[in-house]
């Protein structure tokens, strides 16, 4: 069935989507709130109140609400990003009970929670926990660095979970007024798909309080300032074993969807499978890593996509100058029939596959919605990977591999002076 968007009288953004005979449904709610939101003094406020609004409404404890999904064998979880704070569940819905108490729930975190003194102080050392965990991760702590390389000193850049420093001074009294102006009374979007009980959604999110209306990309955006894209060659040392390689170019936040298409089969073709051309190159014929691939992010105004590498630190220099060299080949050689073809049966496949799940059916709707897409079902989509044309395709793959605009972080144990010359000297 169509997605739909809808308006509520409270300037709730509802997306639904029926999927006939389901027997599960997907809540999802986005607020428009995170780490870019926040001016200093506020660090890592987004992400500790996320963690706050699971210990307590005016009628739920912390245990209340844990036991209501456990009862019903669902699946309940949130999360923080640079530009939104997403709280979701899946549960099974034949029981009209199981739907009711599940959406009943969700609107209670948005709008009733309390903020407990006590809770709050364990729950802060818990952040601070999870903050020194990600320091102890090579791949957290890398995509940290890979941020601060390429936007440095720009709210962009800051780490989603703030400093322990800057967890300690967050206040209940900020964490309420944040809470209000950005949970309970900020922009809410609310995705739902599976099995749908379409009178009882609209009628229960329209008893929660007044909202801001949505700021729907591209028409509105949320931030104004110009994002400053940094050409530098860097090598960070850090305490890991192994060097962590980044080849990193800007990707412009409005992509039509075509261009979105086209990223997609660049990136598969790329590094995203273990038939690409990053992990046939340096994994299956050099034996020069374990860890080889590429992804890309898109924000409100700006955007990456990045080919990596991890190996042993012997061997930089050489997977440096590899992973560049089949970057350029997309240019020089461009990308062949075969990749194209692999890449478009492999991307319809996953789509397929995905639309069995109603958890994947949301996060394409929330990606698309933010993007300023239309909200196309399975069959669109496929159609569109399927009917992209090779020339647009090598003609994005063109724009986005700029030489003059790459950068890159080598990050990992120290290298020699030797080896850091041969990497920031390196030219094909």
């Amino acid at each position: 069935m169509l997605a739909r968007k809808q308006n509520l009288l409270n300037n709730i953004t509802l997306i639904t989507q029926q999927v006939v005979n389901s027997k599960v449904t997907t809540f999802g709610f986005y607020f428009s709130v995170g780490s870019r939101f926040e001016n200093e003094g506020e660090h890592g406020i987004s992400h500790f109140t996320e963690h706050m609004i699971f210990k307590g409404t005016k009628t739920k404890s912390n245990r209340d609400i844990s036991l209501i999904f456990d009862r019903m064998g669902g699946i309940f979880n949130a999360f923080t990003e640079r530009e939104n704070v997403g709280v979701y569940c899946t549960v099974p819905s034949e029981n009209l009970e199981n739907y009711k108490t599940a959406l009943e729930t969700l609107c209670d975190l948005s709008s009733n929670c309390t903020f407990p003194p006590e809770e709050m102080e364990k729950e802060r050392g818990v952040v601070q926990s999870e903050i020194l965990a990600v320091l102890d991760d090579p791949d957290d702590s890398a995509m940290d660095e890979v941020a601060s390389c390429v936007w440095p000193n720009q709210k962009l850049s800051l780490a989603i979970t703030g400093t322990s420093d800057d967890v300690d001074s967050i206040t209940r009294e900020q964490m309420v007024d944040w809470y209000k102006k950005y949970f309970a009374e900020g922009e809410l979007v609310v995705i739902v798909c599976g099995k749908i009980f379409e009178d009882i959604l609209v009628e229960t999110l329209q008893k929660l309080p007044q909202h801001k209306p949505s700021q729907e990309f591209f028409r509105h955006l949320h931030f104004s300032e110009k994002i400053f894209w940094n050409t530098e060659n860097r090598i960070l040392k850090a305490k890991f074993n192994q060097t962590q390689i980044f080849s990193l170019y800007p990707l412009s936040s409005s992509l039509s969807f075509e261009d979105y298409i086209s990223l997609l089969i660049f990136n598969s073709a790329a590094g995203e499978t273990m038939s690409s051309r990053l992990f046939s190159s340096l994994r299956e014929k050099s034996g020069l890593c374990y860890s080889v691939g590429s992804f890309y992010t898109t924000y409100e105004n700006a955007g990456l996509w990045c080919a990596y590498s991890v190996c042993e630190k012997t061997k930089a220099v050489e997977v440096y100058k590899k992973l560049s060299e089949e970057i350029s080949g997309f240019v020089e050689n461009q990308i062949s029939d075969e990749e194209i073809e692999i890449s478009k049966e492999r991307l319809c496949g996953s789509e397929i596959l995905g639309e069995t799940r109603t958890s994947f059916l949301m996060q394409r709707l929330w990606n698309f919605y933010s993007m300023g897409f239309p909200l196309c079902e399975t069959e669109e989509i496929l159609n569109s990977i399927r009917s992209a044309e090779k020339n647009d395709i090598i003609g994005f793959i063109k724009n986005l591999l700029n030489e003059e605009k790459k950068s890159s972080l080598v990050y990992g144990p120290a290298l020699s002076s030797k080896q850091k010359k041969e990497i920031l000297c390196w030219k094909r």
